[in-house]
């Protein structure tokens, strides 16, 4: 990832960016003043900063709202060993030029090329002779390859513009395909490695196990996640294996390739302690639940480790076991 320009800011100092308001809301201070917090992104990076002595009605009547793109002015201090921001002054950007779509966070790669090779590679993993241009497969297959397609074509509007996550990982527009995407080629090639691997099903398990998060989590434009009430209540898991079912009571599938893409979901987090229904109890499951530890992790690398340059450390990083990272001179 390429260094944003909050990455390239410095303590002590103020700045001018053009920048997309994604987040905004009023809050109240210890001394009972209001403020409004907000995140903004400059389509690499984004932050979240106060604006103190304001309200958000304020700043409503004067352009500044969700979805604007805006001059921000904000200084930059230290404050519980991390960058603190505070906004100085922010009005509606009057270029015409600086349109939102530059501002919105997206994966690297095109949308409908990693939707197109993650269907590809699904089916190339089933053993059957399929049309790997084409995104269907026919009416009478009842294989698991079949399941997993028609699952992501009946899905795939808000699959492909779907945040992975709240926070933490891939929390993007487009980011549970692009997270889907990563996985399943990791898986693809895991499977050249171990030979007694079902590749069919952990191709599959790799597609589907994320599923879940379509209803879990609530997606805007921006990029931004919330979870939704069934979200809060279920989880991605076994909402996940809810709409596997679905799926699945529609056709003849085979019942012990259904119960062991289920199982994949239900263990995918691998303990109990993150979250998982239950520990990976075949080979798949167990190798799933280490490939999506591997690409979760991955991105949080790249990603702090794109805020520094060469030769640098990052602060503390909580979601790697509060560990500082390098990123090596080039």
């Amino acid at each position: 990832m390429n260094l944003g320009k909050f990455s390239t800011t410095e303590l002590g100092s103020t700045y001018n960016f053009t920048v997309l308001v994604t987040e905004m809301s009023e809050r109240v201070s210890k001394t009972d003043k209001p403020f409004v917090n907000f995140v903004f992104t400059d389509g690499t990076d984004k932050i979240s900063a106060n604006y103190f002595d304001k309200t958000e009605a304020s700043l409503k009547a004067s352009g500044v709202d969700v979805g604007k793109v805006v001059d921000l002015t904000f200084n930059v201090k230290l404050y519980n060993e991390k960058k603190n921001y505070t906004v100085t002054n922010i009005i509606v950007c009057p270029d015409p030029a600086a349109r939102v779509e530059k501002f919105v966070q997206t994966p690297p790669y095109e949308i409908d090329d990693m939707y197109n090779k993650i269907i590809a590679a699904v089916k190339r993993s089933g053993g059957r002779e399929y049309d790997l241009n084409s995104l269907t497969v026919s009416d009478d297959d009842m294989s698991i390859t079949a399941l997993t397609v028609r699952m992501l074509n009946n899905n795939r509007e808000a699959f492909c513009r779907s945040s992975a996550a709240h926070s933490i990982h891939h929390d993007l527009r487009g980011g549970l395909l692009y997270h889907t995407f990563r996985m399943v080629y990791n898986a693809f090639y895991t499977c050249k490695t171990y030979k007694d691997l079902n590749c069919e099903m952990l191709m599959c398990g790799t597609a589907l196990h994320d599923i879940g998060k379509l209803r879990e989590l609530d997606t805007d434009e921006f990029g931004n996640a919330d979870y939704s009430a069934d979200g809060r209540l279920f989880g991605h898991a076994v909402i996940g294996m809810q709409m596997v079912d679905e799926e699945a009571s529609k056709g003849r599938y085979d019942p012990e390739q259904v119960r062991q893409i289920k199982h994949m979901i239900a263990s995918h987090h691998g303990s109990l302690e993150f979250g998982a229904i239950t520990t990976p109890a075949t080979p798949e499951a167990f190798v799933l639940h280490e490939l999506d530890m591997i690409d979760s992790r991955m991105y949080i690398f790249e990603k702090e480790l794109g805020k520094i340059e060469p030769g640098q450390m990052t602060d503390r990083v909580f979601a790697l076991e509060n560990s500082s990272l390098y990123k090596p001179l080039e």
